[in-house]
């Protein structure tokens, strides 16, 4: 035993001075950047070291495993870098705060923030540098709120985060039967409906702000007959133990989240684009907008519209897709979308989330 610990010991030291060696280096790429005028974090950097360091491994650890490691020398090296301070919407627990500590490390500065628009108007106003919110579920569809603030506010998506969503009920509780009121935001709430209409028909529906807001709420009450859906981590923070661990309809439910700032990101191995525009209210406009990507070989994620709060009954769409704006079959979609469409607008086109235990 003496002999093998002792050989970890060696190894450890090893390990350690290499690790100052990596962030000596990238001290001085940090010079290099700001000479240059570019972005600390650079997601296309991140996707290449994740791929490096699972091509590299030789499996003894799964790739998932080692890249957390890497999250964390990444994000240590950042903070040694300069000062990065992020925003997440929702409070300390929430999955948003997940998604933002799987991305960026627990070496960084993370400010909570109410609202989705809070976070777009903190970035905005360069309170902070990034801002970390959910954009889509594989349950419900596309946050709304999320495209709202895309449209109001002049940002880019940098990079995404994708996270898979177990909501739990939190309750002090011991019997379902003694829950009247559960709290939850409403895209949780959606997420688990149908457990609820089976299991509590009898109790009450509370919207909250988000789903760490409920788990404080209920918390603070200390009433048994209050309940929150949201996640354990939430639970465990604010002293809520679940009475049920996964209460989520759907066993793959799966949100990705999206990081907004000013920067545009580089192109990267595997990139993802999504633009917003007007049509004229005329037959036919949908098809021609939709044509060239067609024409261009290019996969549509997703389409989406929201009502247009500058025009009665004129609507914006959103087009998710893969591949970047500087790809020759892209720009020549755009080029022929904007012939038939106006406000064109490109909200981001930025690597994907490059983690092994991305699920899409």
């Amino acid at each position: 035993m003496k002999e093998w610990r002792d050989k970890i010991d060696r190894i450890d030291a090893e390990i350690v001075r290499l690790i100052g060696q990596r962030a000596e280096a990238a001290r001085e790429i940090a010079a290099a950047k700001a000479k240059d005028n570019l972005p600390l974090y650079q997601p296309d950097r991140e996707q290449e070291v994740y791929r490096k360091v699972a091509r590299l491994n030789p499996g003894i650890i799964d790739d998932e495993s080692l890249c957390h490691v890497y999250r964390e020398i990444m994000s240590a090296t950042l903070k040694l870098e300069g000062s990065l301070h992020l925003g997440y919407f929702g409070a300390e627990g929430s999955h948003t705060h997940q998604a933002a500590l799987k991305k960026f490390g627990r070496s960084l500065r993370l400010t909570s923030y109410r609202t989705i628009d809070d976070v777009f108007e903190a970035v905005q106003k360069k309170e902070i540098k990034y801002g970390i919110v959910p954009i889509e579920n594989t349950t419900e569809g596309m946050v709304k709120a999320t495209l709202d603030a895309m449209v109001k506010f002049d940002l880019h998506i940098y990079s995404d985060i994708v996270l898979q969503i177990k909501q739990s009920l939190l309750t002090t509780a011991t019997d379902l039967a003694r829950i009247e009121k559960i709290y939850t935001h409403p895209q949780a709430y959606a997420q688990v409906r149908t457990y609820l209409a089976n299991k509590l028909p009898h109790a009450e529906w509370v919207e909250t702000a988000s789903t760490s807001e409920a788990v404080r709420l209920v918390a603070a009450a200390g009433n048994e007959h209050f309940a929150a859906v949201a996640s354990q981590v939430a639970g465990e923070l604010y002293g809520l133990p679940p009475l049920v661990a996964d209460i989520t309809d759907y066993e793959r439910n799966y949100t990705r989240f999206i990081v907004i700032g000013h920067d545009i990101a580089r192109r990267a191995t595997h990139n993802r684009t999504m633009i917003s525009f007007n049509l004229p209210d005329s037959t036919g406009s949908l098809y021609r907008a939709l044509a060239p990507f067609y024409e261009e070989k290019i996969n549509m994620r997703g389409i989406e519209s929201r009502p247009d709060r500058n025009q009665v009954w004129n609507y914006i769409f959103f087009i998710d897709l893969d591949g970047h704006a500087e790809d020759t079959n892209v720009k020549a979609a755009f080029d022929k979308l904007k012939n038939v469409s106006s406000g064109f607008r490109l909200l981001g086109s930025y690597p994907v989330d490059g983690t092994p235990d991305t699920k899409t």
